[in-house]
């Protein structure tokens, strides 16, 4: 692992908060990934062009692909940017020698970089949201730029606080950490965690038997696709409304006119009409892409709610953010082929409203690809 030290930089910039700094490396990296081209793989496929790296299994296209996606990201055409669930999913697997090879994998076709966490993806959605339409005059970083972060901030972002050290020391060596964790990569992490602790962690709870008794009781209930969603919605919306009391002290400071005290901020009444807001939003129709966290994850637990032969699966959950992370900001989807049906389904369309060709088949994402890099 490579050794960053600028202390010497932060502290001579003590008026540059940790929050600024952080923004501002993403800033950054947004810049300069705004012109590659992203590819989002799924765990089966990252699965799949490991073993292939390994000399396992005889799919020439799968070898195809792979060397596809080595060229372009050589070249710095594209990169394959990875989100929470592919590392969740990815270092579940119980033998170093394909863990490894996963985490060198990712390491080098990411080039360490990550999408953000959900919570700070939907934060950032919903906060552009409220800027572009009460606040019109007013700029705000557009998530297609600010949604890039570093593979140790994939999980969100955390920093030491509460040392026993002065203020102005702690503030430039949270920044300093920040900077050691941008450089480091996957294979870094892996190590500083042990892969003995990797290997013998408990297992997740799965939701999916919960979901599957719910929609057991309740799915009779069904009516249309509309009065599902928006059921969905509701939902999501009670789920993350905790969140609101912070977006709106943060739209409180950056707008004095809202005069919203942290009282207000707080109270269930403000977090409800914010979550109102939203949700006769959708109703209304007066949304199209805008708040794709919230809109692609209710309309694949509609569709899934109302297929009666189906049962939710362990991996389901996953698929679904897989989906809200690869939409609305990658430009190639690869994935499972029951859930690009769901996707691409002409009432459904998620894969044209957010401009992502999602592809099932690995002759189709060379086709994508090499479609992508020649500028088609």
């Amino acid at each position: 692992m490579e050794h960053v030290d600028t202390l010497d930089k932060h502290f001579s910039e003590p008026h540059k908060s940790f929050e600024s700094y952080a923004n501002e490396r993403r800033l950054i990296l947004g810049e300069q990934l705004r012109n590659c081209k992203k590819i989002y793989l799924d765990t089966k496929y990252w699965i799949l062009l490991r073993n292939s790296s390994l000399g396992i299994g005889s799919d020439p296209f799968i070898r195809n692909l792979l060397e596809s996606l080595e060229n372009g990201v050589s070249s710095g055409d594209l990169i394959c940017p990875i989100g929470a669930d592919t590392f969740v999913e990815i270092l579940k697997q119980t033998d170093e020698m394909t863990l490894l090879k996963s985490v060198s994998l990712i390491d080098h076709l990411s080039q360490g970089v990550a999408i953000l966490f959900h919570e700070d993806r939907f934060r950032l959605e919903i906060l552009n949201f409220v800027y572009k339409n009460l606040f019109v005059e007013s700029s705000y970083y557009p998530p297609e730029v600010s949604v890039w972060t570093k593979l140790a901030y994939i999980l969100g972002l955390y920093t030491p606080g509460n040392t026993f050290f002065k203020q102005e020391e702690e503030l430039a060596m949270q920044k300093s950490f920040l900077d050691q964790m941008w450089q480091i990569s996957l294979a870094d992490m892996v190590n500083v965690i042990g892969i003995t602790n990797l290997l013998t962690r408990p297992s997740l709870y799965k939701c999916s038997d919960e979901l599957n008794r719910n929609k057991k009781q309740f799915g009779d209930n069904c009516k249309s696709f509309e009065e599902v969603f928006l059921s969905e919605l509701a939902s999501l919306l009670d789920y993350i409304k905790p969140q609101f009391s912070d977006m709106l002290l943060f739209l409180s400071g950056r707008f004095p006119q809202l005069q919203i005290s942290k009282e207000d901020a707080d109270s269930p009444q403000s977090a409800q009409l914010f979550a109102n807001l939203i949700y006769h939003a959708f109703r209304l129709k007066r949304l199209s892409n805008e708040l794709p966290f919230l809109h692609i994850q209710a309309s694949l637990h509609t569709a899934i709610w109302m297929d009666t032969a189906r049962r939710y699966k362990p991996t389901d959950i996953h698929d679904i953010f897989h989906a809200t992370a690869a939409l609305p900001y990658f430009d190639v989807f690869l994935t499972e082929r029951s859930l690009k049906h769901l996707l691409t389904r002409t009432d459904m369309g998620l894969d044209r409203l957010y401009h992502c060709c999602v592809v099932a088949k690995p002759t189709e994402a060379i086709t994508e690809i090499e479609n992508l890099l020649a500028g088609k």
